[in-house]
């Protein structure tokens, strides 16, 4: 790298810092969450089993259960959670507002195959509860020749 004049490379690098701590701070319109398009964090997620089923926990503060979706395959689980926009009354006027609007998605990937017609799901106290039958291994033994 040639260095034509420092002060200019470093007026340089302080425009980009101040325009990227400009854009940390702009107004989202949309908010559209997930792990690769957004800048805010996805909601967590914890995976267990027992001998007979996986069991995943969601955090999803703030939400009923009528804003969250639920769907899933043998391999595949989609947790989709949206959070819309209340009405306000006309002789409010907001001084700050942090709590956002929009939608939350997670997709994952299942370790174990299951069985998702016997699976369930409830919430409490904003934690989503799913329960699945892991699937019967089923198999044949071959005999070699």
């Amino acid at each position: 790298m040639v260095w034509e004049d420092p002060f200019e490379e470093i007026e340089k690098l302080h425009r980009r810092i101040h325009r990227l701590m400009r854009r940390m701070w702009e107004p989202v319109e949309e908010e559209v969450i997930s792990p690769i398009t957004s800048r805010f964090a996805s909601f967590p997620i914890d995976i267990s089993e027992t001998e007979n089923e996986l069991i995943i926990r969601a955090d999803l503060p703030g939400f009923e259960k009528s804003d969250v979706k639920i769907r899933v395959t043998e391999n595949t689980l989609e947790i989709e959670a949206e959070k819309k926009e209340k009405e306000v009354e006309k002789s409010e006027k907001f001084l700050r507002v942090e709590r956002r609007m929009g939608k939350l998605r997670r997709f994952i990937s299942l370790p174990y195959p299951v069985d998702y017609e016997k699976a369930k799901a409830e919430m409490k106290n904003g934690v989503l509860e799913i329960r699945v039958p892991k699937k019967e291994k089923k198999g044949k033994e071959l005999k070699l020749e």
